[in-house]
């Protein structure tokens, strides 16, 4: 920086922190003043994220939004404002919740939380279709049916599966499928434990090879059949859920104990995408909200085929 008549002033250097007031002229253009307020960038500016309108402006190619950070800075606090400011613009929102920390914005909406636990009264069937795969050709393994079992089973049993491994879960799911237009994870593990001859038939094997190659997959979903996971998602989903409401909250609390949460989640996460793809009052935009992500995440199987 120079002065009058030559004279060299000192350089003085300043840290990010403390630019604003170096420059105070200088402020951050921000995302645009459309949608919800989150608060006040370090600037003073206001700072606004609304993913729909910022991807329908073409700022952002794709909508999905990450929360990070230390325990005890607001992670949690900041969803639930955040979620219960975008009701202003008529959004919903669609949560799974390990700790049960969303009833009490359940009680400000007016609903009541799905609680899921063993043995418990309510059943969701991952494997529920999502909006037009009802048209699948029937007998036909779903690819994303097939990668949720995949995952499933990978995750349990702590390895990736080997070829004849997941071969043996598509002819099943496939054989499930012709008996079943929608199918359960017992219709599956009924289908890799007694296998039809002429699914075996498809691969130049016999039955009872065929069996042997989905054995151990077979026995780890089974587990949430007929193990200490049962009765949450081993059958048809629950007639009569209320899913119409602005605020849709999986509790699962009663296992966020358990190691096999990731597996759980995974689940409830498929269940939620499948409902929501089906649901026809979204259109002003919905919010799949994953609660301690790192459940799923932690897991390599499981996270790749989200």
């Amino acid at each position: 920086m120079r002065a009058s008549a030559g004279f060299r002033v000192p350089a003085h250097a300043v840290t990010t922190r403390n630019l604003g007031a170096a420059y105070p002229l200088i402020a951050e253009a921000g995302l645009g003043q459309r949608g919800v307020l989150v608060g006040h960038d370090l600037l003073g500016g206001s700072f606004v994220y609304d993913p729909f309108e910022l991807y329908r402006e073409g700022v952002v190619s794709n909508p999905n939004m990450i929360v990070f950070g230390q325990i005890g800075r607001g992670k949690s606090a900041l969803l639930k404002t955040y979620l219960w400011r975008q009701a202003v613009f008529g959004r919903r929102a669609w949560v799974v919740d390990p700790k049960g920390e969303y009833a009490s914005l359940a009680r400000l909406w007016g609903v009541r939380p799905v609680a899921l636990r063993p043995g418990g009264p309510v059943r969701l069937n991952p494997l529920d279709p999502v909006r037009g795969e009802e048209a699948a050709e029937p007998g036909e393994p779903d690819r994303r049916q097939s990668e949720l079992l995949a995952s499933l089973a990978s995750a349990c049993l702590s390895r990736p599966l080997r070829p004849r491994e997941r071969v043996a879960v598509d002819l099943a799911l496939a054989s499930a499928r012709g008996v079943r237009r929608v199918p359960t994870i017992p219709d599956v593990v009924e289908a890799l434990l007694d296998p039809a001859a002429d699914a075996a038939a498809r691969i130049r094997t016999d039955a009872s090879r065929l069996l042997e190659d989905g054995r151990d997959v077979a026995l780890e979903l089974r587990r949430l059949v007929h193990g200490d996971l049962r009765g949450m998602f081993d059958g048809e989903t629950t007639t009569g859920l209320d899913l119409s409401g602005p605020l849709v909250v999986l509790d699962l609390s009663a296992l966020y104990a358990s190691p096999a949460l990731g597996v759980l989640m995974a689940c409830a996460t498929a269940w939620l995408q499948a409902a929501l793809s089906r649901d026809r009052g979204s259109a002003r935009g919905s919010f799949l909200v994953v609660d301690e992500a790192w459940a799923i995440l932690a897991n390599d199987s499981i996270s790749e085929s989200r």
